[in-house]
């Protein structure tokens, strides 16, 4: 009945997406108002358990902020403030607990009133150690461990035909054997199995408890409630206490529905797992509850029999531990292989569900834990091969037997366990990580699909990322890149004008790649430079994104890019050519000169003409004369505040340094993902000037070259009438 109804539980549970992740905001990450937003409200992709989700709005620069929260709905929430805001940059820092999988998160965005935001992008706490997380991680570490060698104590017990006390393990098929040695090991198993079953049932107890006050953000009994009993998974995690505590009290009397109970336990770990939260529901947790059972059976009966005939061999008589080797080891060898090859087969399942593409074993932090995972899976596989197929025979026989080759079998023997607690180790480290890669991706496309904004902010890169842009046609190329080694991974995204996904045809050429949504790559590849093909109707354009960086000169670069700023603010003189597109089919050029302290001259290519001194300006068109006016509506020109680099560059990166003709130059990458902008510079590192200038942003592609530093220039105002 319990298998029944825990089925129908999840059965009747709805497909869920994946935890209650971020989905967007009003006003958007990175947001600059000119004014006081009358609230701030915050979407998500899974109901909210209105109890324990929460937001608050605090000053960058210090101090908390009065507001109402209101859930305008099930996935909303919003913040309304007290009073109007003043100027300043602002932080919204958001837990979420949903409905449908009792999952935790964390993250926080800000935006700026009347002043730049303090971060371009939304950022998700995605540790499993935030939050005390070792705590976490340490109640399911003993979980996990008193729970599987329960199950796999009672399980065994059925699958291998025990009856009473006749188990596989000490039962009378071992006779002849000393009476004392026998009893011995009798009265040890029952002791060892009633232990791990307390020891579970506490553990269990232990680990809700503690997931319960990380989602409450407290301890209090009406949060313990709310997190407990209003979802799936809180009901799981009760189901899990619950279970094996029937496990416990029937394992002796009845040995079938103690079975039944602790495979139960085992269903409801899986459905308030990370399972729980996968597409589709049922067809995942169905797949991780069987990879905890026969995992159960295989680690759980390498671990017992060691706990239970370990102190016995060590002290007793090599006719003990032949019998043992003859009789149980075979024995449970029957099951062993089996349980194996589901746990290898299930755990391959879960893995490309949980990673959605197996170069993210390398590429997400998640991904590495699992590579461990499976790597000790892999040694303990071999050991138990070593000892079973190799030594076993060999310490059998009685013309190839020897006190080194035994001592060698029970050595590794007593070591599989040390592996097993090493797995459940990493196996506990995955379950409290906030978001699998698979599902990081699906939150990253439902945040894709969003209604259009203009503008819109983009993510701001991690430390070790580099983020470069290059049009492809009409289209900007935005690449977010990590380096190691050879090797180049990251995402691309193909953007329109108004930094909206494209949804346009998208390869990264000689790359492993997979989809990331509308217009996105996520891609592993070489070389220093990374190359995007785009379709954009009839038309094939390729980007080409520089994708070496050094990853340990962003402070250098910073500096570089202030002083640099700095000497062509201090120039008396200087040119500029600039040319810009907006795609195929479009070109303008201008030439500028300048003149300090605040001259300013330029032409257009269609010959129109521009001269500023300070707060007037000149302008005329072909076969038009001079008209006089104010600059900028009545601001005063400066030459100093002409070079503003430093407003783009909320994240700078060093792309190389190089020589030619012998001079030595470096070339910076400028991103602000507020704007959004990408920035490229060409800086002397003698003189500290800035010779070329790459701008992509949406819709609006520029190249600029500066020259003529310093050189004699006189700009007049004209006069007005003059036709010259």
């Amino acid at each position: 009945m319990a298998l029944l109804a825990l089925l129908a539980l999840l059965a009747a549970a709805p497909a869920a997406f994946g935890h209650a992740a971020f989905l967007g905001s009003d006003p958007q990450p990175g947001v600059r108002l000119e004014g006081s937003p009358p609230r701030i409200a915050l979407t998500f992709t899974e109901p909210l358990n209105r109890e324990l989700a929460r937001a608050e709005l605090v000053r960058v620069d210090g101090g908390d902020v009065a507001v109402k929260t209101v859930s305008s709905s099930a996935r909303r929430l919003v913040l309304r403030p007290a009073a109007a805001l003043e100027r300043g940059a602002y932080r919204v820092d958001w837990h979420s607990v949903s409905t449908e999988d009792g999952h935790a998160l964390e993250g926080s965005f800000s935006f700026g009133v009347r002043t730049a935001a303090a971060s371009g992008g939304h950022s998700l706490e995605q540790s499993p150690l935030a939050r005390d997380g070792w705590l976490r991680v340490g109640a399911r570490v003993l979980l996990y461990a008193a729970l599987l060698l329960f199950a796999g104590a009672l399980l065994l017990r059925v699958v291998l035909g025990a009856r009473g006390d006749d188990s596989w393990l000490t039962g009378r098929r071992l006779e002849p054997l000393e009476g004392a040695d026998l009893e011995r090991a009798q009265v040890r198993e029952r002791a060892v199995t009633t232990d791990l079953g307390a020891f579970a049932v506490g553990a269990a107890a232990l680990a809700a408890l503690v997931e319960a006050v990380d989602a409450a953000q407290g301890f209090s009994p009406a949060g313990l409630s709310d997190y407990l009993l209003a979802n799936v998974a809180g009901v799981g995690r009760v189901g899990v206490v619950g279970f094996a505590l029937l496990a416990l009290a029937l394992w002796q009397r009845s040995p079938r529905i103690a079975a039944a109970a602790v495979a139960s336990a085992l269903g409801a770990v899986a459905a308030s797992g990370h399972a729980g939260s996968a597409s589709p529901r049922l067809l995942t947790i169905l797949n991780d509850w069987v990879h905890l059972l026969s995992g159960a059976v295989w680690l759980g009966g390498i671990a017992l029999i060691v706990l239970v005939w370990g102190p016995a061999l060590r002290r007793s008589e090599r006719d003990l531990r032949m019998m043992v080797a003859r009789r149980i080891l075979p024995e449970f060898g029957r099951v062993a292989l089996p349980a194996f090859l589901i746990v290898s087969a299930t755990g391959v399942a879960s893995l490309l569900v949980q990673l959605g593409s197996v170069d993210e074993l390398w590429r997400s932090s998640y991904g590495r834990v699992l590579l461990i995972k499976v790597a000790l899976v892999g040694l303990l596989a071999g050991a138990s091969w070593w000892h079973a197929v190799r030594l076993r025979p060999r310490m059998l026989a009685p013309v190839t037997s020897s006190e080194q080759v035994e001592r060698r079998h029970w050595r590794v023997l007593r070591a599989e366990p040390m592996l097993g607690v090493a797995i459940v180790a990493a196996v506990a480290l995955l379950a409290t990580f906030p978001l699998p890669p698979r599902q990081l991706g699906e939150a990253d496309e439902a945040l894709a699909s969003l209604p259009a904004c203009d503008p819109c902010p983009l993510r701001r890169p991690a430390r070790d990322e580099l983020a470069v842009a290059e049009n492809a046609g009409r289209l900007v190329v935005a690449g977010w890149l990590r380096g190691t080694g050879e090797r180049v991974t990251g995402t691309v995204r193909v953007l329109t004008s108004k930094n909206r996904p494209a949804g346009a045809p998208i390869t990264v050429l000689r790359a492993r790649q997979s989809s990331c949504g509308p217009g996105c790559r996520r891609f592993s590849t070489t070389g220093d430079v990374v190359r995007v093909a785009v379709r954009d109707g009839e038309r094939r354009h390729v980007a080409d994104l520089p994708a070496r960086w050094s990853r340990h000169e962003s402070a250098r670069a910073r500096g570089l890019l202030r002083r640099a700023q700095t000497r062509m603010r201090g120039l008396r003189s200087v040119r500029q050519t600039e040319k810009v597109t907006s795609g195929p089919g479009s070109f303008a050029r201008t030439d500028y000169r300048l003149q300090a302290p605040n001259r300013l001259a330029y032409v257009t290519g269609g010959r129109t003409e521009t001269v500023v001194v300070g707060r007037a300006q000149w302008f005329r068109a072909p076969g038009i004369t001079w008209q006089r006016g104010e600059y900028a509506g009545g601001g005063a020109f400066s030459t100093r505040r002409w070079f503003r680099w430093s407003s783009y560059a909320r994240d700078v990166r060093l792309l190389r340094e190089w020589r030619q003709d012998g001079r030595p130059l470096a070339q910076l990458a400028l991103f602000d993902p507020g704007t959004p902008v990408f920035l490229r510079l060409t800086v002397a590192l003698d003189d500290l000037r800035v010779l070329r200038e790459r701008m992509t942003t949406g819709g609006h592609f520029t190249k600029t070259i500066y020259s003529h530093f310093n050189e004699p220039a006189r700009i007049e105002p004209p006069e007005v009438g003059d036709e010259r």
